[in-house]
C-alpha cells in the first residue's frame, strides 16, 4: 500500500489485528519549497479576485518556471481563468476531470519554449497527476466532496477547507525539479487548525451500493477489517433504503 501522506494509525490496525505491520518510509528526493502565507481572502469579494491577485504576485516574484494553480471546482477555474485573461506575458490553461482529454493533454504537455504558464487545476492535479515545469504553487486551500445526506436521500458537493495532508501535497508540487514556493491563502495559525487528513470517504458517502454489496457476500461491515466503520446513522438508512426497494 502507496501513500505519500498516509493516516497510518486506522490502516495499521486494520491490517495487523494487534500484530505489529512494518511501515517503510521513503521521503524521496525533493527541493526546498518556499511557504508564502497570503492569509484569507476578504469574504466580502470573491475567492478567484484574491486568487488572480496571487498569482500575478507569484509571476512577479518568481521569474522562472510555470505556476499550478489549486481551486475548488470547475467554476472557480472558469471565472479564475477570465480574471487571468489580462496577463499578457503567460498562457492560462485548466486541468479537471470534465474536460475532453486533448484539454488535458495540453495541461499536462511541455510549455511552448519561452513562455510561461498558469495551470488552473483541481485537485486532480494533487496527487494522481505531474504537471511538469511548475515551480510555483498557489493554493486556495479549498477542496470540494460529494456528501450524502441520508435525510434526504441525496449527495450534493460541499466546499471545505483541504487539510494539511492535502496542503503538503500540493506545496510539494512546486519542488519536483528545482527549489520553489508555494503561495497559500490562509494564514499558518488557521493552518495547524486544519485536520491533519482528509475525512475518510465512507464518512460521507452514500452507503447503499456498499450495503447492497455486502448483503450479496452475506457479510456485514462488523465482520470486515475496515480502517475506517461506516457511520451508524448512514448505514442504517441504506438499509432501509434497500428494504423499501425489495433488493434485501
Amino acid at each position: 500500500l502507496l501513500s505519500a501522506t498516509p493516516d497510518l494509525d486506522p490502516l495499521l490496525a486494520a491490517l495487523g489485528q494487534g500484530d505489529r505491520v512494518p511501515v517503510v518510509r521513503s521521503e524521496g528526493r525533493a527541493h526546498p519549497v518556499q511557504e508564502v502565507w497570503l492569509g484569507p481572502p476578504d469574504p466580502r469579494r470573491r475567492l478567484e479576485d484574491a486568487v488572480a491577485r496571487a498569482v500575478g504576485r507569484a509571476v512577479r516574484e518568481v521569474p522562472v518556471g510555470d505556476v499550478l494553480v489549486f481551486l475548488p471546482g470547475w467554476a472557480k477555474i472558469e471565472r479564475t481563468r477570465r480574471l487571468l485573461g489580462r496577463l499578457d506575458e503567460v498562457e492560462v490553461v485548466a486541468l479537471a476531470g470534465a474536460l475532453p482529454a486533448a484539454e488535458q493533454d495540453r495541461a499536462l504537455g511541455p510549455a511552448v519554449e519561452g513562455r510561461r504558464r498558469v495551470v488552473l487545476a483541481t485537485d486532480i492535479a494533487e496527487s494522481a497527476l505531474t504537471v511538469p515545469g511548475v515551480r510555483v504553487v498557489v493554493d486556495a486551500g479549498l477542496v470540494r466532496r460529494p456528501v450524502h445526506d441520508s435525510g434526504t436521500g441525496r449527495s450534493r458537493l460541499v466546499t471545505r477547507p483541504a487539510s494539511q495532508a492535502a496542503a503538503v501535497q500540493r506545496a510539494g508540487r512546486a519542488g519536483r525539479v528545482a527549489p520553489g514556493a508555494a503561495y497559500r491563502l490562509w494564514d499558518r495559525a488557521e493552518h495547524l487548525r486544519r485536520p491533519a487528513h482528509p475525512a475518510p470517504e465512507i464518512a460521507a458517502a452514500d452507503l447503499t451500493a456498499f450495503a447492497l454489496e455486502l448483503a450479496v457476500w452475506g457479510m456485514s461491515p462488523d465482520a470486515l477489517a475496515l480502517p475506517d466503520a461506516p457511520p451508524a446513522g448512514a448505514w442504517a438508512a441504506a438499509v432501509a433504503l434497500l428494504g423499501v426497494l425489495g433488493a434485501l
